[in-house]
């Protein structure tokens, strides 16, 4: 198998040299077939919208954490979004999207799909609490991981860091994991409380990866 071959590995697709690409066009293409699923359904709009999310959003959500998704990948998917509720609605595809983006306090149903980057903001939370739930080399890693991260960025906390991220453009902000959670943080307006806690280990670990 050649290094540009795209393969499956614990649940990912991707190649040898860590091209992911293959992995988003497989969510694509499961979020695509569970649009179409609800395409001629007898439920409730409110069911088939369920339907769709536990069909076709659990997938997004599991390579969430690990992908790096751009902005220009995340608008697909909300456009994705945008037609599972025409299907739901029975309504056709050249109907105005308008309706389904714009709040309800500006009569519109305000859709829940379109927020694709709550998800990603989610699984990136998830992933850090469990790889530094225990004192393990998971942990050591995530914590070197900041470190770098925070040297890189020239910053000296993680609120500073998350601060930081509103000077970035989303694709420009995803060169690492601590990266893409600090500008999921800064763009879904979500405040953690362990920040503060997780400066204050900062001091015990070495840019080298070890723990002094």
């Amino acid at each position: 198998m050649n290094l540009d071959d795209a393969c499956r590995y614990l649940g990912y697709w991707g190649t040898g040299n860590g091209d992911m690409r293959a992995t988003k066009e497989v969510v694509r293409q499961m979020i695509i077939a569970a649009r179409d699923l609800i395409k001629c359904h007898p439920l409730t709009p409110e069911l088939a919208t369920e339907l769709f999310t536990s069909k076709g959003m659990g997938v997004f959500h599991f390579s969430a954490a690990l992908i790096e998704w751009s902005e220009s990948e995340l608008n697909d998917v909300k456009r994705l979004c945008v037609k599972v509720y025409k299907n739901a609605w029975h309504l056709p595809r050249s109907t105005a999207s308008a309706l389904f983006i714009f709040p309800k306090t500006h009569a519109g149903r305000e859709s829940t799909l379109l927020m694709a980057i709550l998800p990603v903001t989610q699984e990136l939370l998830l992933h850090a609490e469990r790889c530094m739930r225990h004192e393990d080399v998971s942990k050591k890693i995530m914590l070197a991981g900041l470190n770098r991260t925070l040297d890189n960025c020239l910053c000296n906390s993680v609120a500073g860091l998350i601060e930081e991220r509103e000077l970035w453009k989303r694709d420009d902000a995803t060169t690492d994991f601590w990266s893409r959670l600090a500008k999921a943080l800064q763009q879904s307006n979500i405040s953690v409380t362990w920040a503060e806690q997780l400066d204050s280990r900062m001091v015990s670990v070495q840019t080298t990866g070890k723990m002094s």
